[in-house]
């Protein structure tokens, strides 16, 4: 499965995004997908690819679980962009770098696992991440 860039549009007082998805070569796309969404879990879909950047205007997220794919790249600074998130599970994937300091401004964050990658480098230091065992 691959996983394309969201798009996003506005309509009235609500913005929205679409997003195509490629599967056994058939492209499907996902229309009027509310960027009010408080959870998005697309764990253990076998998506690849970057995770796209754009995912750091979906700024009522809560929850994000990207887990158990075949994300390449690293981990995108837009993601500190999601000031509501309060759990981030990228565990289990090709995710190669460092972890961007951007993410230590996210305040609400109370589960992080970024385990299983092939990151490297220091954690960055500051407000929630002092809260992090290495493990994550």
């Amino acid at each position: 499965m691959k996983y394309a860039d969201p798009r996003f549009t506005y309509m009235g007082d609500i913005d929205y995004y679409s997003i195509r998805v490629a599967y056994k070569g058939l492209e499907i796309e996902l229309k009027r997908i509310p960027n009010k969404l408080t959870v998005i879990d697309f764990s253990g879909n076998k998506f690849t690819g970057e995770i796209p950047e754009s995912i750091g205007k979906l700024k009522s997220l809560h929850q994000l679980k990207l887990s158990h794919n075949f994300f390449t790249g690293y981990v995108q600074p837009s993601l500190g962009d999601l000031s509501n998130l309060e759990s981030l599970d990228l565990s289990s994937n090709i995710l190669t770098g460092r972890i961007p300091n951007q993410l230590a401004g996210l305040t609400f964050l109370e589960v992080l696992n970024l385990s299983y990658n092939q990151l490297e480098g220091p954690m960055p230091q500051g407000k929630q991440f002092h809260t992090f065992e290495n493990g994550s």
